[in-house]
This record gives C-alpha cells, sequence and structure tokens, in this order.
C-alpha cells in the first residue's frame, strides 16, 4: 500500500511539474504570437507607408519635378523596399519562433496529458486497494464477530 502511495505522490509531483512547464510554454507562446502581430503591423504600415508616398511622387509627377527631386523619390523608395524586405523576412523568423512555440507547447501538453493519466490511474488503483482492503478488514470483523457470537452460544 505505500509503494502504491509514493508512486501516487510521485506521479503527482511530475504531473505538477509538466504542468507548470506546459504553463510557461503557453505562455511564451503567447508572447511569441504578440511579437509576430506586432512584426505583421509594422509591415502592414511599412507597406501603406511606400503606397502614400508612391502615390505622392505619382501626382508629383504632374506637375514636373527636378532630377534632384526624382533622385531623392527613387533613393526613399528604395530604402523603403529594402525596409520591407528586411521586415518581411524578420517576419518569416518571427513565424518560425511561433511554429518552434507551438511544437514546444504541444509536447509539454503531452507529456503533462501522460502523467495526468498515470496520476489518475494510480490514484483509481490506490482507491481499489483500499476499498479492498476495508472489504477485507469487515469480512474479517464479521468472521470474527461470528465465531465469537458462536462461542458464546455455544459456551451456554
Amino acid at each position: 500500500m505505500e509503494a502504491a502511495l509514493a508512486n501516487v505522490e510521485s506521479m503527482e509531483m511530475l504531473r505538477d511539474l509538466a504542468k507548470r512547464q506546459s504553463d510557461k510554454a503557453v505562455e511564451d507562446l503567447g508572447h511569441l504570437r504578440r511579437q509576430h502581430r506586432d512584426a505583421e503591423a509594422r509591415l502592414v504600415q511599412l507597406e501603406q507607408y511606400r503606397d502614400e508616398y508612391r502615390q505622392k511622387l505619382h501626382d508629383t509627377l504632374s506637375s514636373g519635378v527636378s532630377s534632384s527631386q526624382w533622385r531623392d523619390f527613387e533613393q526613399f523608395l528604395a530604402s523603403l523596399d529594402r525596409a520591407i524586405e528586411q521586415q518581411k523576412r524578420q517576419l518569416g523568423e518571427q513565424q518560425t519562433r511561433v511554429d518552434g512555440g507551438m511544437h514546444r507547447w504541444q509536447g509539454e501538453q503531452r507529456k503533462f496529458n501522460a502523467y495526468d493519466m498515470l496520476h489518475s490511474r494510480g490514484l483509481r488503483e490506490r482507491t481499489y486497494r483500499q476499498s479492498k482492503d476495508e472489504q477485507r478488514q469487515s469480512d474479517e470483523m464479521a468472521a470474527q464477530l461470528r465465531r465469537r457470537q458462536q462461542d458464546t452460544g455455544h459456551g451456554l
């Protein structure tokens, strides 16, 4: 009986540890997802800014621009395009981190579920054994009582 109790307590300790690790993985995944959303928002913002700047260039071209203004527009658009490409790379890297965080959480959750199942099984087994022990003790006490009653009945 003591071995079953120790096993249940060990499983409970492992289950609790796995739960904490799973909770931490969920927290980390949430952080990674927020970073991913922020990176997406920055990309959208850069693309909108580029589109607005291109529209400004188009509107300015209709009234005429000098070669130096044209060169400035082109350089600025090229720097925006580089920033957009860099942000796309960062977004891809961030997606990889999110995917890794998701896999980590799934693994931690599987581990928790396994320990939880083993812990529950151990509790059921311990309860079953306790029930059997109680039944055995009850049967022994009833048998002793019957013997005493028979012994007292015969002794008269």
